[in-house]
């Protein structure tokens, strides 16, 4: 029991800091890469995975598997990568452990402690907030998942080489050691910074393991053969972490001066751990352009005496100093001269927070611990406590995309992205104009930035103002023309202008830009169904839902088009699955409602229309489908209290026009009822309804010469009366047609 004690303490304090965490959306990059991500759907298709991309393929594979088992249910991913991290930290502490069993630390007195300054260790490492982006931020198990690999190579590479060094079998030795090298070539296939690995192999022989001033190189030849397998695969496959490297390298500013840059963006870092305040998904960090910079000198020169210090101090503090040159060992790959499209960022901190973990535990100990080990352990659980209450505070950030973004809009005041994500956020809540507040910042703060073009572009959309809907979605397609999202959202506009020929020419250019992108088909669709073309736009809607399986307007756009042709058992199935994936969302009531009215099913009708207007009374749409429920079951005057209320939300809208004249029929208040069909007409004048309804209307009056033109106005437009009210037009009229 007491030596599983760690093991549990570990295991249920990472449960605790993360327990908020299970339900937080997916976010930011986890939208292309998991929720749009078609590679990921079979975790069988290894073939799809790897061209996905070659260097993370361990971890995309382990996506697939929580798509296999847990669809699109952030929860299963949210448990993966929490099971990651604790183990990351249990490998932390028996690397720890490990390696106080070396030759050249056992002799230190620090070792009489080695239980207690390993648990210390781990716990630093298990609870730091800075380790929340790559817990809670789904896609940056990249970063965690890669760490744990190293750390097990790293761990059974050294029990291997303790292994030998006491003496034990040579099959067990050996086995260690390919195990190590196996799990070490695993790493090099999950994120490119286990570049790092062969090279962190060398230090810690360097470190602990040297005998007579001679390295072993036999053990770490083939570690360094492995150190390849990332260079070769990135100039082969070119994935996008290359793409990125080259598109930064063709900007000489960025490339030349990222390394400058990144000498303060180290001593950020080193903030960040030992006081992890004000933490920011997206940094607005400015580029350092010379040397002479105070800041940048300063920086310098700290790292600097850092390392000196480090160097200087190995043989008699060795702990803080292989603590000291693992942080800055395992920040190489991102911290060094090869330029990233982003200057900093959090989770790049996951594998070098073990080294400072090391170094402030040893620190500690060698300050204080040495004369009071008990005040030493006191402040240390200080530390781990606070550390944990602002890791689960950190979660809450995470909670969802507003959330997230209103935090970064907050700490990045000056940046574009964080006011165009959280535009985003307010877009998708229907709050446009703050979404169309936050776009036009964006534009302001960095104006040859397109998504906020095409982003305002949809605010545009939705208020009607479709002209200049498309001159933004123009604008970002000038800017970024192999960008699909404009496209798709100017088709979109086109359409609701009517121009379905532009529409299919922007929306067949946006599947040609970007094929697995849902939303051009669900577009296109959009535009087949209003030129009639169901059985096109259902096809089109079958493949967005392909493509995102939880897209709830697919399904409800293509169980509108069943509708329209009849199909209600259909529609029912599609409404149905719409409001289990958006069950808050009004128009989806109502279209089931529709549904329901068609196949005579009245009082489940009436519930969806009653539904859909709780969640928005000011939606026109439910009020007149509810009032031509109650017309059917004959309750006229509350169905025209519903039509006056669908014409006050909506009076350009003629189909409540018609229905309430047909009610005003049937209560045998014609000229009520003619008025409103002539509305109907002038509204739209190519509605057949309208005219046949007028006809009745003037049956009813005996004005029959007037009823007779109405009646060929609405077959001219292809709607055939009703034969028996034609056969008793005509006996009263004492005309045939």
């Amino acid at each position: 029991m007491k030596k599983a004690l760690p093991l549990i303490i570990l295991c249920c304090l990472g449960v605790i800091i993360y327990s908020n965490t299970f339900q937080n959306s997916f976010q930011f990059d986890d939208v292309p890469y998991i929720v749009k991500n078609l590679n990921i759907r079979n975790p069988a298709d290894l073939g799809a995975i790897w061209h996905n991309w070659p260097t993370r393929f361990v971890a995309f594979f382990t996506l697939a598997l929580n798509y296999y088992f847990h669809g699109l249910d952030p929860f299963g991913y949210h448990l993966t990568n929490i099971i990651i991290h604790i183990g990351s930290a249990i490998l932390v502490w028996r690397l720890i452990l490990l390696t106080f069993s070396t030759p050249v630390v056992k002799k230190d007195k620090i070792s009489s402690h080695s239980s207690l300054i390993a648990l210390l260790v781990a716990l630093i490492f298990l609870c730091h907030p800075i380790q929340t982006e790559s817990v809670t931020y789904i896609y940056q198990r990249f970063a965690s998942l890669a760490g744990f690999l190293y750390l097990l190579s790293l761990t059974l590479y050294v029990k291997s080489r303790l292994s030998e060094i006491s003496g034990d079998s040579i099959s067990k030795t050996r086995f260690l050691y390919i195990l190590s090298l196996s799990f070490g070539i695993v790493a090099m296939f999950t994120k490119e910074h286990a570049f790092t690995l062969p090279l962190m192999v060398v230090l810690y022989e360097l470190c602990f393991l040297m005998k007579d001033r001679r390295i072993q190189w036999n053990k770490i030849l083939p570690f360094l053969v492995i150190l390849s397998i990332i260079p070769i695969l990135l100039f082969t496959t070119k994935p996008p972490t290359f793409v990125d490297i080259e598109r930064m390298s063709e900007q000489p500013v960025a490339a030349r001066y990222y390394l400058l840059t990144q000498l303060r963006v180290m001593v950020t870092y080193i903030r960040l751990l030992f006081i992890p305040l004000n933490q920011n998904l997206d940094y607005d960090y400015p580029v350092s352009r010379s040397l002479a910079e105070p800041a940048t000198l300063a920086s310098a020169i700290l790292l600097v005496v850092i390392l000196v210090f480090a160097i200087r101090n190995l043989s008699r503090y060795r702990l803080i100093s292989f603590g000291i040159f693992w942080f800055f060992l395992t920040l190489l790959p991102e911290s060094s001269v090869v330029p990233l499209g982003d200057l900093i960022f959090e989770h790049r901190l996951y594998l070098p927070s073990a080294g400072y973990s090391l170094f402030l535990v040893s620190a500690a100990y060698y300050l204080i611990g040495k004369r009071s080990l008990r005040s030493m352990t006191v402040m240390l659980l200080i530390v781990v406590t606070f550390y944990s209450i602002l890791a689960y505070s950190r979660n809450f950030v995470w909670r969802d995309h507003f959330s997230l973004w209103n935090d970064a809009v907050y700490r990045s005041p000056g940046k574009a992205r964080p006011y165009n994500n959280r535009g985003a956020a307010y877009n998708k809540q229907g709050n446009y104009d703050l979404a169309f507040s936050d776009f036009n910042q964006a534009i302001k703060l960095r104006p040859d930035f397109a998504l906020p073009y095409s982003n305002r572009g949809s605010v545009y959309a939705r208020k009607g103002n479709y002209d200049q809907a498309i001159s933004d979605f123009n604008q970002a397609i000038k800017l970024r023309p192999d960008f699909a999202e404009p496209y798709s959202n100017r088709g979109f506009a086109y359409s609701n202008k009517g121009n379905y020929d532009l529409a299919l020419s922007d929306l067949n250019q946006a599947i040609r830009i970007g094929p697995n992108l849902s939303e051009p088909y669900n577009n296109r669709g959009n535009v087949y169904a209003r030129k009639g073309n169901y059985d096109q736009a259902i096809s089109d809607f079958n493949q967005a839902i392909k493509l995102n399986p939880n897209y709830a307007t697919a399904y409800n756009n293509r169980g509108a088009a069943y509708n329209k042709q009849g199909n209600y058992d259909l529609a029912l199935l599609d409404f149905n699955q719409a409001i289990r994936i958006q069950p808050n969302f009004s128009e989806h009531y109502n279209n089931r409602g529709f549904a329901y009215l068609k196949k005579g099913e009245y009082d489940k009708a009436l519930a969806d229309f009653n539904q859909a207007i709780k969640l928005n009374p000011n939606y026109a749409k439910p009020y007149n489908n509810r009032g031509a429920a109650y017309t059917v079951k004959g309750n006229y005057d509350l169905a025209l209290l519903d039509f006056n209320q669908a014409i006050n939300i909506d009076p350009n809208n003629a189909e409540p026009y018609i229905n309430r004249g047909a009610a005003y029929t049937v209560k045998g208040n014609y000229g009520q009822a003619i008025s409103d069909l002539n509305k109907a007409i002038n509204i739209d004048p190519n509605n057949a309804a309208a005219y046949n309804n007028r006809a009745v209307a003037y049956f009813s009056k005996h004005e029959y010469e007037k009823a007779w033109e109405d009646v060929r106005k609405a077959e001219a437009l292809g709607k055939e009366a009703d034969p028996k009210f034609l056969r008793t037009l005509e006996e009263a009229s004492g005309r045939q047609r």
